[in-house]
């Protein structure tokens, strides 16, 4: 008797012959070495100048496969300020770059030789902040810049002023934090070229004598809530596999500081937006380092979501020669393959519910929350349900399902289902440039669309 209850139990949950109220449809991945113009990925054009700008030479950036533009030409003034045509004319770049559908690797700097006076940099950085400000909405990492030759704050072989103290970089993050705060926790991370030099200003280690010091005793291990430096400053690396310390990104003294702070930074680059480049044709200590096989798994280990696509001309033809380099193209940053999508068969009027199963193949993450929508179209028109999902919870080689609460119901009909990926930045939620690509052969336009959700 016992028995015959429990199968009445079950049978009475689901008559027999009652269809299944959920729907799937398995999806195919793209090839993996097929690149996706997503933003904030990938290899980047390095002939970008804010101060000269050419609507043709911005309008191409995406036609030559790139979403990310660093504005290497564009050097400010020495020995004066800006003008008011000069910053009329960076604003003029700005929104080239909006309407052209990319993003900015942006870093104001002098000279190659140089930096400028104290004073005159200090006023550089009051003229500028309110256009980064304005713009952060199409800057993808601010890398600090300003100091040093090519800003990466280091004096090597400076002819003229170099500024490398604490209290001048202090200075600099300060007032660059300050200018991206508006964005609040989804706006774009400032990025430092040397690990030290982000555990200096936290604190965490001591000025004086840090090129000996071991980092930190403790990596970041999350997103947080954005809020503090921690979170908001990055690395950036731009001699990555370069030499035993990447050409001085790492200390030396004792030998085994390099690979102490190297793993530090790996860790961090997981939850932080990291990328650079290379600056010479192979590592001159290991070389076997910079090729191959082997430079795929640093890749994935160092979680690089960004690369210069010019430089260094040598090591980028090694991994061709090697075949790994449309691999490196298709795998830098994120790369998110849907795997399956299963919705629910609602009566008119009621909730029902959407689940997505992803793997990422990339060699990071995705770093910064984007805004994940079902977008629906009827006879009746077209229809919006938040998802709430937040894909950074997806690490690189990691697969996951992500399902939704009870979406609100719709009238009856057949409707077209797709999920929107949109940029936190509400003057760019609505771009299909903007938005993500699933790794998936499917029908994309702003959406992802998946197929057709019927309501009785």
């Amino acid at each position: 008797m016992i028995l015959l209850f429990s199968a009445l139990l079950v049978t009475g949950c689901r008559p027999s012959g009652a269809a299944d109220p959920w729907q799937h449809r398995d999806f195919e991945p793209l090839p993996p070495e097929q690149n996706l113009l997503n933003p904030g990925r990938g290899f980047y054009t390095a002939d970008i100048d804010l101060l000269h700008p050419d609507e043709d030479g911005y309008s191409a950036v995406r036609k030559r496969g790139y979403t990310l533009a660093y504005a290497y030409s564009t050097w400010l003034p020495a020995d004066r300020d800006l003008t008011k045509d000069e910053l009329a004319t960076l604003q003029r770049g700005f929104d080239l770059v909006r309407k052209s559908g990319f993003k900015l690797i942006l870093r104001f700097r002098y000279s190659s030789k140089g930096d400028a006076e104290w004073d005159r940099i200090k006023h550089h950085l009051k003229q500028l902040a309110p256009l980064i400000k304005r713009n952060t909405d199409v800057i993808a990492v601010l890398q600090a810049g300003f100091l040093g030759r090519w800003g990466e704050w280091h004096c090597w072989q400076a002819t003229g002023p170099c500024h490398d103290g604490a209290d001048e970089k202090k200075y600099v993050l300060d007032r660059l934090l300050a200018a991206l705060a508006e964005a609040g926790t989804e706006g774009p991370p400032l990025a430092i070229r040397y690990p030290p030099d982000k555990a200096r200003y936290l604190g965490d280690i001591d000025f004086s004598n840090h090129n000996r010091v071991p980092p930190p005793p403790q990596p970041l291990t999350g997103f947080g809530n954005g809020a503090g430096p921690r979170t908001r400053i990055a690395h950036h690396n731009d001699c990555f596999l370069s030499g035993a310390d990447d050409v001085g990104t790492y200390p030396d003294n004792p030998p085994e500081r390099i690979a102490q702070w190297r793993k530090f930074t790996y860790a961090e680059n997981e939850f932080l937006v990291f990328g650079g480049e290379t600056c010479r044709d192979e590592d001159p200590d290991d070389p076997a380092r910079s090729r191959g096989k082997r430079a795929l798994r640093e890749m994935e280990q160092a979680h690089v979501d960004y690369l210069n696509a010019g430089y260094h001309r040598g090591m980028l033809e090694h991994w061709r020669n090697d075949g790994i380099y449309e691999e490196v193209a298709a795998r830098l940053g994120y790369r998110l393959v849907l795997e399956r999508a299963e919705w629910m068969r609602p009566q008119a009027g009621e909730a029902w519910q959407l689940r997505l199963t992803l793997r990422n193949d990339g060699f990071s993450r995705l770093k910064r929350r984007y805004n994940l929508v079902a977008v629906l179209q009827g006879a009746g028109g077209t229809a919006e349900r938040p998802l709430g999902f937040d894909l950074r919870e997806l690490a690189a080689g990691a697969r996951m399902t992500f399902a939704s609460g009870n979406l609100a119901g719709l009238p009856t009909g057949r409707w077209r289902l797709g999920v929107a990926v949109r940029d936190p930045a509400p003057a760019l939620a609505r771009r299909a440039e903007y938005g993500i690509r699933f790794a998936n052969d499917l029908d994309y336009d702003g959406v992802n669309w998946l197929g057709i959700l019927e309501v009785r």
